[in-house]
């Protein structure tokens, strides 16, 4: 009698064995699945006000008009002042 209990016991447990380890598959998913949502939170509240940051750098046009101006006045300056001084 025992050995039979044994035996059902067995055979029960060999049944559910496949279907405890998809659960715990399935489980190990999900938590990945809800780390990857946290990651994804974390890293949308690091990117907000980014692209206004990034819009207040000034473009390549702004910095090359800035350097020709600059060398514009310069080279103006020093042709008044060779002017001044030679007469």
């Amino acid at each position: 009698m025992l050995d039979e209990r044994v035996a059902r016991l067995e055979q029960i447990l060999a049944r559910l064995e496949p279907k405890i380890s998809e659960i715990l598959l399935v489980g190990a998913k999900q938590s990945d699945v809800q780390k990857i949502q946290t990651d994804l939170a974390e890293l949308k509240g690091r990117l907000v006000g980014l692209d206004s940051r990034v819009a207040a750098l000034p473009s390549v046009w702004t910095i090359l008009t800035i350097v020709f101006t600059t060398w514009a006045l310069g080279s103006g300056l020093l042709i008044f002042a060779l002017n001044v001084l030679r007469h």
